[in-house]
């Protein structure tokens, strides 16, 4: 029928990013799936897929997939401490709340999907922004522990931005004589930030350089340890008879 896909794509959890492309791509053919149904007498499936209301429901998930897909995809990678990790979350906390404000004024800008569908019923739309100010408020409960050392992580990622009455009394004239240092300024620009605590005098700042350890060492992602299980299950496949977990040892 000369589709643009030629079929549905297969959703494994230990591939989970691949959620998100399976809910895009059943969108993108769900006239040709609603014809399949049609052709296989499948009434059941076909009266779900022709309800505008399910229909509405589904695009604001996969709009929605998509925007956590996009925080998913951040969290991963190397060379990411704690405070970027954080970052990613404060920026997407603060996008669920932009997110449901414009829902509240049926503004449909970041879901495509469901504005194609418009207009769509003011009670699905306020459930809609219910659920994300829910989704909001459990991002809090569940990463308060973070919100607890925010302080703690800002000085190891902006030190020069940090109010030094609020932090620690060991850490605040270390930090007020950093901050009024030109040259350190500049080298914090230049530098990652690991190589610029790293570049600090350990006589004049002994306090800063023990506080940047600690958030550096802080694990922030189990990205490494999930790559390192996927590259053992490439390796150890069940063609590989003689690959035993003696030898592995």
């Amino acid at each position: 029928i000369q589709s643009e896909y030629s079929d549905v794509l297969y959703y494994t959890k230990v591939r989970w990013l691949s959620a998100e492309r399976v809910f895009e791509r059943i969108w993108e053919l769900k006239n040709e799936i609603v014809s399949f149904f049609h052709e296989k007498q499948m009434s059941v499936e076909c009266e779900m897929f022709e309800d505008t209301e399910w229909l509405a429901d589904f695009a604001f998930f996969t709009d929605f997939l998509c925007h956590m897909n996009k925080l998913n995809v951040k969290m991963h990678g190397k060379n990411q401490f704690i405070d970027d990790i954080w970052g990613h979350f404060r920026g997407f906390k603060l996008q669920l709340v932009l997110f449901a404000d414009q829902l509240a004024k049926n503004d449909l800008s970041h879901f495509s999907r469901l504005n194609s569908m418009a207009p769509v019923k003011k009670d699905k739309l306020k459930s809609y922004e219910e659920s994300l100010r829910k989704l909001y408020l459990e991002f809090e409960r569940r990463f308060q522990d973070f919100s607890a050392i925010e302080k703690d992580l800002d000085i190891f990622s902006m030190p020069f931005n940090v109010d030094c009455e609020i932090v620690r009394p060991d850490l605040q004239l270390e930090l007020s004589e950093l901050q009024s240092n030109n040259h350190l300024k500049q080298l914090f620009l230049k530098l990652p930030k690991l190589e610029f605590f790293k570049s600090l005098s350990k006589s004049s700042f002994p306090n800063l350089i023990s506080h940047a350890q600690k958030v550096s060492a802080m694990f922030a992602s189990s990205y490494i340890c999930e790559q390192v299980f996927s590259t053992m299950k490439l390796r150890k496949s069940c063609i590989r008879n003689r690959l035993t977990d003696e030898h592995l040892s």
